[in-house]
């Protein structure tokens, strides 16, 4: 739900003391949207490095352990060479497909984000964001962006989290559109003032 919102004295016109101001909490299934459309993958960057990394690791490790047992064995080295290769190829796409299917992303929210409420506050300085005893603040030189999408309002952070604004938080659909076409202008007006 909307808290608060200050207007400035006209339509062009930023004032200094203008405060947006938004919270509330995050629904499970608000999270669930949200990560869905804000992730790339169901998989994330470790997974997918791990999965990447180790993967042909284990597989030279299989091969080096299989050609020594077979060539012990007495095998000739034409199916020495076949036999380790194919364990090793085995081994390495089991492993990939084994710790992928580990891997995979099903948790929506984490920590606090379903319990506490969040607020955040837009003024002259940047944003300020607060969950339960957390509190990080981000000057406008830090908002790559904010964009207005269907179901929230994203604001891109520099070298950090983004911070989302659902639907929720606002009583119609185009009380939200205007609180993204204020903190569009808010961004352009206060990050050229450095």
């Amino acid at each position: 739900m909307l808290r608060a919102v200050s207007s400035p004295s006209s339509e062009d016109d930023l004032q200094a003391d203008q405060v947006l101001s938004a919270g509330g909490s995050y629904k499970q299934r608000e999270l669930k949207r949200i990560a869905r459309r804000m992730r790339r993958s169901v998989l994330g960057p470790t997974s997918v490095y791990y999965a990447g990394v180790t993967a042909p690791a284990i597989a030279a490790g299989m091969a080096t352990v299989c050609s020594a047992a077979f060539s012990r064995a007495g095998w000739d080295p034409y199916w020495v060479l076949m036999a380790s290769a194919i364990m090793a190829s085995m081994a390495g796409i089991s492993w990939y497909l084994i710790f992928m299917r580990l891997a995979y992303r099903h948790g929506f929210g984490r920590g606090t984000e379903k319990n506490e409420t969040t607020n955040m506050r837009f003024d002259w300085q940047g944003v300020t964001w607060e969950r339960g005893q957390m509190r990080a603040e981000v000057a406008w030189p830090g908002i790559s962006g904010i964009d207005l999408k269907k179901s929230f309002i994203h604001v891109r952070v520099i070298d950090g989290e983004d911070l989302i604004l659902p639907r929720s938080w606002f009583q119609r659909r185009t009380d939200m559109k205007d609180f993204a076409d204020k903190l569009t202008r808010m961004r352009k007006e206060f990050s050229a003032r450095g």
